[in-house]
């Protein structure tokens, strides 16, 4: 997937650092913030723009290629709705802690907490073309698929030799 030079040189960097040895480390030291904090710069850059479809890549935006490629079962046949509303909530869950997390990272003011949550508020909303919305069109789908499906019926079988009611 081609990406853009902004984002290669971030994963570039990113490669570069020697990860903390255990997590969460011992000690808040200045290896696990820059390890961190490139881990968080890399996830924001590709959850605040607009993925254009490319020849390449007809989808864009590499977390919906995540998700494509994770509702692939290893049989080659797609996941079923109830399979795959799991990932996506997991990914909602870690696009909104990677946003409050990058708010509070620097220990900033409440003054920069709000400018940031300002710059970064149209990203994580349904309704723009973004992917927290692309998430969020899935999720529903996803989940109506789910709760439409029929399902297995639950039967208890008694054994009348066995089985006494109280």
């Amino acid at each position: 997937m081609p990406l853009p030079v902004y984002l290669s040189n971030l994963i570039t960097e990113f490669k570069e650092l020697k990860p903390p040895t255990r997590c969460p480390p011992a000690l808040l030291d200045d290896a696990w913030y820059l390890y961190v904090r490139k881990a968080i710069d890399i996830l924001i850059y590709i959850w605040t723009r607009v993925w254009d479809p490319s020849p390449e890549n007809t989808i864009g935006d590499p977390t919906m290629c995540f998700l494509a490629l994770a509702s692939i079962k290893s049989d080659s046949s797609w996941a079923s709705a109830v399979e795959v509303t799991p990932v996506i909530a997991r990914l909602f869950f870690c696009m909104r802690a990677v946003f409050l997390f990058n708010l509070y990272l620097d220990n900033p003011t409440p003054e920069i907490v709000w400018k940031q949550h300002l710059d970064l508020e149209q990203w994580y909303y349904k309704g723009t073309y973004s992917t927290f919305s692309s998430l969020c069109t899935l999720q529903r789908a996803a989940s109506a698929i789910a709760f439409a499906m029929p399902s297995l019926l639950a039967f208890i079988w008694f054994d009348p030799d066995k089985t006494k009611f109280i």
